[in-house]
């Protein structure tokens, strides 16, 4: 009954076939666009077929959700292709390659048997540097929004950053010249690096590095940091690492990263929330070596530091045990003297004795065993005040009073006097006998 209706509201005239439909279709079409007009349009599908001819699908995707709104095939002739693909090479950095928003002029063309295609004449080339750039400055200023873009940057750097985590492309050239650098720097600084290997182009990139991420994360506890690394390319393969998303995971990474992408006038969003960006993968690596190199000086000149007061002390400690020595020595000229006096009065003795020997064996006897007594006495006690004297030169060298449980304490290789002196949370050497020992004040 419905294709009866159909029939006689129609008059009962016959069809059109479809070749006729499609006919005046295009006629109407390309009579309505007969001058070529400017379109924006995103590229996907761009291939250059064997002829020299490009190929590719305009299509326009809706700004939230990303569907597709509009979709329809375009093409550039050979030979117009390989002079606007030189050209928009040249003045934008990269090529005309899927993924790229650009501003095109067509003519709108429609064929009967291949249908609507846009034949492109020109491409502006400013407007796809401008839309890259708005895009990225958009993802920064969400960034900012959210709270995040410092997080990374706010971490605490290693003070020996030598474990390190690689995402690269394994095969890639910036990856061999920044194992190269870190490996035979010149001061054989050691470093232990492991890659995480990672797609750094196209359209696996983010998810890969973000996989990558992941894989870090569960050892974070080996590596002190983080290095993403690419060597330069065309701006369009580094337009993956503009992406909220791979930004967002590397703004809130538990370990500093540092990020080497491409060449010097090359930059995107991943730079922006690095703890660190340098220009180049081999930058990273000298980053690295130059941070440690930094902290082994500070060392040696620490132990510079701790060797000349050291000498201070052995020469402060040579110059007492001399005046100890000379003390001793003069103790003994005196004892010297003392003991030709003694010899002087036992001769006098004796010359008394025989002088007296008429008055009594006896009487010279008892002087002669008195003055015997007297004199081993007084030779004794200067002996042994020679050896007191003795034990406290030794006793008071600094390894002996170590030895006694006694200790240095030192504070920025500074002998501590008073603990007044010490503020809180100071980091003490405390010296000992047999060696150092490292404490905390509260």
């Amino acid at each position: 009954m419905a294709l009866r209706a159909t029939k006689e509201q129609s008059g009962e005239k016959d069809p059109l076939s479809l070749h006729e439909l499609t006919r005046r279709i295009a006629a109407v079409v390309n009579t309505s666009f007969a001058d070529p007009i400017w379109v924006v349009a995103e590229l996907s599908d761009v291939r250059v077929a064997a002829n020299g001819h490009c190929y590719m699908t305009l299509i326009e995707k809706e700004p939230r959700r990303g569907t597709t709104l509009a979709s329809v095939r375009g093409m550039i002739w050979s030979n117009r292709w390989w002079l606007l693909r030189d050209s928009f090479a040249e003045q934008t950095g990269q090529p005309f390659a899927t993924g790229l928003k650009v501003m095109i002029l067509v003519q709108v063309t429609m064929h009967e048997q291949y249908g609507l295609s846009l034949n492109i004449l020109d491409v502006d080339p400013t407007y796809t540097l401008g839309e890259m750039a708005r895009r990225r400055m958009e993802i920064i200023r969400q960034l900012k929004e959210d709270g995040i873009i410092d997080m990374n940057r706010e971490l605490p750097f290693p003070v020996l950053p030598q474990r390190i985590a690689i995402i690269s492309a394994e095969s890639a050239a910036g990856y061999g010249d920044f194992v190269k650098q870190l490996t035979h720097n010149a001061y054989g600084l050691k470093f232990y690096a492991h890659l995480f290997p990672a797609t750094m182009q196209g359209q696996q990139t983010e998810p890969s590095v973000i996989s990558a991420l992941d894989r870090i994360n569960e050892v974070q506890e080996l590596f002190d940091v983080v290095v993403i690394i690419r060597g330069g390319g065309a701006t369009v393969e580094l337009a993956s690492f503009d992406s909220y998303l791979l930004a967002s995971y590397v703004a809130q990474f538990p370990l500093p990263v540092i990020v080497g992408i491409g060449h010097d006038r090359d930059e995107t969003v991943l730079d922006h929330v690095a703890h660190t960006s340098v220009k180049t993968p081999t930058a990273a690596a000298a980053l690295l070596i130059d941070t440690l190199l930094a902290e082994m000086q500070k060392v040696l000149d620490f132990q510079t530091e701790i060797k000349d007061h050291l000498q201070q002390k052995v020469d402060l400690e040579r110059q007492r045990l001399q005046r100890y020595g000379n003390a001793v020595r003069n103790t003994h000229v005196m004892l010297t003297r003392q003991i030709s006096r003694l010899d002087i009065i036992g001769q006098k003795v004796q010359s008394a004795s025989r002088q007296f020997l008429a008055n009594g064996n006896n009487t010279l006897e008892t002087l002669q065993q008195a003055i015997r007594l007297l004199s081993r006495q007084r030779l004794q006690r200067e002996k042994d005040k020679l050896e007191f004297i003795g034990n406290t030169i030794r006793l008071a060298q600094p390894d002996n009073i170590l030895k006694r449980g006694f200790s240095i304490t030192r504070l920025d290789g500074h002998a501590v006097k008073s603990a007044a002196s010490v503020p809180p949370s100071s980091t003490l050497t405390i010296q000992t006998a047999d060696g150092e020992l490292t404490a905390q004040t509260k």
